[in-house]
């Protein structure tokens, strides 16, 4: 790249990607993000400031990586495959402000990872998440105690609704209850199949949470709380008195009791409630 003064990040991922013949793999859902032009519209609604610690989950091919090296004081990128070592190395040369891990962040203890790079100041999420890892990723971050200020992350559009969805509608479940129980979720934009490198053969949209300051309802034991969140909708169509008898091995008095005392009808589903009247189930089961 000797005949380019200043190569875009763009550019600098495309010859490094032909230079070391990197084939992207399918089960690992890598379709890359290489429009520098795209990137930083996204970065613009992102709001990344100089002032802004950020973890940037599945770098990729590095585009994203550099841009935000660039408007952010600190980025800390984790990335499973190792294949990318080489790509990544020549995209961000010259950032002393990137650091690169090369790990499976789920298996990752966050309060460790970031408090090594970040010192354990707040920091932020962006990333272009491999889409089958979208769910588990956005649980473990909501639920971690360091979690992040704000997540901004691509996902596929039907994930999307459902993590925007509401309490008696059919796309309301787990997910979408514990995010909003973490953040205000919103969509900042959508996003054609083509923007990537393969296209994947869905729309998706870049969708941001802001952690709240002070959550919508406050159950007692925040811990047990998240844990009747996934117990109420493991077992869809049965009675929440019936996923709280499996998922805790209440008695059926015992379960018919707290859902007594959440003022809540002992015949109802899971899926049917929501954040308030969870959280005063939760409380119920601690009395």
């Amino acid at each position: 790249m000797s005949e380019y003064s200043n190569p875009s990040a763009e550019l600098r991922a495309r010859v490094a990607l032909e230079k070391y013949r990197f084939k992207n793999t399918h089960s690992l859902g890598q379709n890359f993000l290489l429009s520098e032009s795209l990137i930083s519209l996204l970065l613009d609604d992102a709001e990344i400031s100089p002032e802004d610690s950020v973890l940037e989950i599945g770098p990729g091919a590095g585009v994203m990586t550099r841009l935000l090296g660039e408007r952010a004081k600190r980025v800390l990128a984790v990335e499973v495959d190792r294949g990318l070592e080489p790509v990544l190395a020549d995209v961000l040369e010259g950032l002393s402000n990137v650091r690169v891990v090369f790990q499976d962040v789920m298996k990752a203890d966050l309060r460790v990872l970031t408090g090594e790079s970040f010192g354990g100041e707040g920091y932020r999420v962006v990333a272009n998440l491999p889409y089958y890892i979208t769910a588990d990723i956005l649980l473990k971050l909501a639920g971690s105690d360091c979690p992040p200020e704000s997540i901004c992350i691509m996902v596929q559009k039907e994930a999307a609704e459902r993590v925007m969805s509401r309490p008696g509608t059919k796309q309301w479940c787990a997910l979408a209850a514990e995010l909003q129980y973490y953040g205000r979720a919103q969509v900042l934009t959508d996003v054609a199949p083509e923007a990537f490198d393969p296209p994947p053969h869905v729309m998706s949209q870049f969708i941001r949470i802001d952690r709240w300051d002070v959550p919508p309802v406050q159950p007692a034991d925040p811990a047990l709380f998240r844990r009747l969140i996934r117990a109420a909708f493991a077992m869809r169509r049965k009675t929440l008195v019936n996923n709280l008898k499996a998922s805790f091995g209440m008695s059926q008095e015992n379960a018919r009791q707290a859902m007594i005392e959440a003022g809540l009808d002992e015949r109802v589903r899971g899926e049917a409630l929501t954040l308030e009247e969870l959280s005063r189930v939760c409380d119920a089961m601690r009395s």
